[in-house]
């Protein structure tokens, strides 16, 4: 009886690849090559959990990558929890200039080696991006014009019209790179199309790469220009010496050119000695140049340093917003975080004029 069974499945099998006898259980045994590719491409997720959400969801590619989106960011808010406690040292600032405006974030992790990952680098673009976004909506072209994000605020901007909040965006590189990760803070400065020019420097290990430049530190230096209007080249030259020199010494005032400098520990920016030519101060070595340009206002940011918000940490993953609290005034420069900010449009109070 026993040998009249076995020969039985036997010969239902005469004739039939085995796969057949299987192909209405598991429609999807093995996952389409091409849709595996470009699941994985498209998420970054790890090719094990890729082909089991297509045989989750029948092979079909698109309900696979929406399933494996929604699982990534469920395990990712988990994942900030249980990190909730570590520290976030290391991470990039990223820089984006946009006609006469430019963004600056930073966002933090807890490795170097996560800081260089392409999606911990997605990620600050994104935020980079989504800051001008909030520069060119909240801002008119009439005046210089300052904000300061502080995570919470920044946690609330979209990444991309009609996209999901930053905040959900850090869930899902949470979920894939398994380390704490903060929106840590984020500026814009912003001056009038014909009347002035926003420089950017960043200084770090990563190569400028356009849309958005990242290293460990940066610089924003708004500048006035008056008629004739320098050439282009110009400006972005002397922009970009201002800006490195801003990284180099972090100045936390303006001043003006006629400030009596106060030796090493000089922290006005104009009365500094110029990193690149000592014997003259930063507001000498402007009159020097021949052009009409002005210094209005500055930021400069380094990844990890402590700022007046209160230490280096992040909290992770925020949710909330909170209102403004003010930032320092135009022209009075910023050398770190600041408070959360009020956008604050006007003059400077100290410039160096070329002329």
């Amino acid at each position: 009886m026993q040998r009249a069974a076995i020969g039985g499945v036997r010969g239902a099998g005469r004739g039939f690849p085995p796969a057949r006898l299987f192909r209405a259980a598991l429609p999807v045994l093995a996952a389409d090559k091409e849709a595996l590719l470009e699941l994985r491409r498209r998420t970054g997720l790890p090719w094990v959990q890729c082909r089991d959400a297509l045989l989750r969801c029948g092979g079909d590619r698109g309900q696979a990558e929406a399933w494996l989106r929604e699982e990534a960011q469920r395990r990712g808010w988990s994942r900030a929890e249980a990190v909730r406690g570590h520290r976030t040292p290391e991470g990039l600032v990223g820089l984006l200039r946009e006609g006469a405006a430019a963004a600056m974030v930073e966002v933090n992790c807890e490795t170097d080696f996560v800081a260089r990952t392409g999606e911990f680098q997605r990620l600050v673009e994104m935020a980079a991006v989504a800051t001008m976004g909030h520069c060119q909506a909240t801002t008119s072209a009439t005046a210089c014009a300052k904000y300061l994000l502080q995570e919470r605020e920044l946690a609330q901007l979209r990444g991309g019209p009609g996209g999901a909040l930053l905040s959900d965006h850090l869930a899902l590189a949470t979920g894939k790179l398994g380390e704490k990760l903060a929106l840590r803070r984020a500026a814009w400065l912003r001056v009038p199309e014909h009347e002035g020019y926003v420089a950017t420097y960043t200084h770090g290990w990563l190569p400028a790469a356009a849309p958005v430049a990242m290293g460990t530190y940066g610089a924003l230096v708004a500048l006035g220009v008056t008629d004739p209007r320098p050439p282009a080249a110009t400006l972005e030259e002397v922009g970009r010496k201002v800006a490195q020199h801003v990284v180099g010494l972090a100045p936390t005032t303006l001043g003006t050119p006629q400030d009596t400098p106060r030796g090493e520990g000089e922290t006005r920016l104009l009365a500094q000695g110029f990193l690149l030519q000592p014997e003259l101060t930063l507001g000498q070595w402007l009159l020097q140049q021949g052009g009409a340009v002005a210094v209005r206002d500055f930021l400069r940011f380094r990844c990890g340093e402590e700022t007046a918000g209160g230490g280096t940490e992040g909290e992770g993953i925020p949710g909330g917003d909170t209102e403004g609290q003010g930032i320092p005034e135009e022209g009075q420069g910023t050398a770190g975080g600041g408070t959360q900010g009020k956008e604050t449009t006007g003059g400077g109070t100290g410039t160096a004029a070329v002329g």
